[in-house]
């Protein structure tokens, strides 16, 4: 039981009178002081010979107690599906069982709390775009959460939506020139099944296993065989994101991120500059890509590798960790190549013939960071989808900034990634609405003058060329402003009895700024402009 009682009152003497309840010894005794300030008692009592409700109607008569109450029973509210085989999905909650570490993992359990996946906060379906070899399309886990074309009607030979593909309604297979996404062949759709089921296993159905993001669309383009393939196929993802762009989501697909689970060992990005700069297009219209690094204990820097090595900003490369949180010996690394580590070897997925089996190496700890990116879409914030409307490539980059700000950091991939740390999963939501309680301080606006009080900024947006008024402040104060990475791109210290500055930031690159006004710390205006160059 917890008991308050009144101030000046010994609590030893409050429990006196309960030595007993119908002759019958109750054994009562304080177990703590749980609040000082408040005079709250913990109480035990002997439960097998008094029963609970008959004591507190006794104890709850007497003057100098002023609450009793049941001592509940609390248990953590993380969401976990009721997929059978979750539990032998250690990536998303690690006990530490068959050679694991206890929480080697990417703590989904409380990343699903905040959000499990489906539609933005505008009602926009996200999509994750996965490159492999196909899927098995009538997989019972995998088939409630496939893409489909709905702008397209299928079999009729005719491109109905006009986004350069004739009759792609399930998605595409750049092999054939069709929409057959099954793979075709003995081993066609083995890979990709089990890469598909860690982005976007329906989860919660009392079916088989979790993806990372139950409720997500998953757009599959079976191709990648060459370097002129994967070019080919990316080329499907991005001409549904830029359609959906330029038609405001009558057509097209909102693709966020896309996953390669393949690629060239060994592979010089100056030797594939078309390849490489896919991803820079990708990013300019709002898609985030991720790539599995090579299954080799090589460090990436020196040897290469394709995609991972490549210097995109629009692309996460991503290494292999094991249950035991230390990285995979047979994957590559490289603190300037690869970005971060995420839970691969023996992950328990989808399987080709409707079936689950354990995956591994670089193909599956890649799409636990895709899925994640599709994951963060989902999270309400009017202010990031303002962003990520008008300036898609801002929110692509922000995306990353969410994944890799929201790493655990272990010691065994200091020196071997950039960030040093392995993926997880609620710390890049945290990171996410962090931000996103910082943007909805301002109101965002898209018109000529942003307008806070007597703070003004404008042209806005502008080509980089702006000028801030304000009030009328004494010396010691500073302007600064930031880029939408947190990084400051401008200070001047003010003049006394100036209100007005002229900032010449023209050499920056389209996108959001933030501006803050501070005096010896604190804030006292703030504001947001856009720079848009022609």
């Amino acid at each position: 039981l917890l008991i308050q009682i009144k101030e000046g009152i010994k609590i030893e003497e409050t429990l006196e009178p309960f030595r007993f309840l119908n002759n019958i010894p109750t054994e009562i005794k304080v177990v703590k002081q749980v609040s000082r300030h408040n005079r709250i008692w913990l109480i035990s009592f002997n439960e097998t010979k008094i029963n609970i409700d008959d004591l507190i109607f006794s104890i709850k008569n007497d003057r100098n107690i002023l609450i009793v109450q049941k001592n509940h029973l609390l248990k953590n509210r993380t969401t976990t599906p009721n997929d059978p085989s979750f539990s032998q999905q250690w990536q998303y909650v690690n006990s530490g069982l068959n050679g694991g570490l206890a929480d080697a993992d990417i703590d989904a359990d409380l990343a699903w709390d905040f959000t499990t996946g489906g539609l933005t906060i505008n009602g926009d379906t996200i999509v994750v775009a996965i490159i492999d070899d196909g899927v098995d399309t009538n997989h019972a886990d995998i088939k409630p959460n496939l893409w489909k074309n709905f702008h397209e009607i299928p079999g009729n030979s005719v491109d109905d939506d006009q986004n350069g593909y004739v009759d792609d309604f399930k998605g595409w297979n750049d092999d054939n020139n069709n929409d057959d996404i099954s793979g075709g062949g003995f081993f066609g759709g083995y890979h990709g099944t089990s890469v598909i089921g860690i982005v976007g296993a329906k989860g919660d159905n009392n079916i088989g296993v979790a993806g990372v993001n139950w409720n997500v669309k998953l757009m599959i383009v079976v191709g990648g065989g060459n370097e002129a393939q994967a070019v080919s196929a990316y080329s499907y993802v991005l001409e549904n994101r830029i359609l959906y762009n330029q038609t405001n989501g009558a057509k097209g697909a909102f693709v966020v991120s896309t996953n390669a689970s393949w690629g060239q060992d060994g592979g010089q990005p100056a030797q594939a500059p078309l390849w490489c700069a896919m991803y820079d297009t990708l990013g300019k219209y709002g898609i985030l890509n991720c790539g599995a690094t090579a299954n080799q204990n090589w460090n990436i820097d020196v040897k290469g590798d394709l995609p991972t090595a490549c210097p995109s900003d629009f692309l996460i490369a991503v290494t292999n960790t094991k249950n035991n949180d230390v990285k995979e010996t047979d994957a590559g690394f490289g603190i300037v190549s690869i970005d971060l580590g995420s839970p691969g070897t023996d992950t328990y997925t989808t399987s080709k013939g409707n079936s689950y089996a354990k995956f591994g190496g670089t193909s599956g700890a890649t799409p636990h960071v895709t899925g994640t990116i599709g994951l963060l879409y989902s999270l309400p914030c009017d202010s990031f989808m303002n962003i990520a409307k008008i300036y898609p490539d801002s929110a692509a980059l922000l995306m990353k900034k969410f994944i890799l700000e929201g790493v655990d950091t272990l010691s065994s991939l200091q020196g071997l990634t950039g960030t040093g740390g392995r993926l997880n999963m609620y710390g890049s939501v945290l990171a996410f609405n962090e931000f996103c309680s910082t943007l909805d301080s301002v109101s965002f606006t898209n018109d000529r003058q942003n307008r806070l009080m007597d703070f003004k900024i404008f042209p806005n947006p502008s080509n980089g060329k702006i000028r801030i008024q304000y009030p009328v402040i004494s010396p010691s104060a500073a302007i600064m402003v930031f880029n939408f990475l947190g990084e400051m791109v401008f200070e001047s210290t003010l003049t006394e009895n100036e209100n007005i500055i002229g900032i010449d930031l023209s050499q920056q690159p389209n996108g959001l700024y933030f501006i803050s006004l501070k005096k010896e710390g604190e804030i006292l205006e703030k504001g947001k402009f856009v720079i848009s160059k022609n």
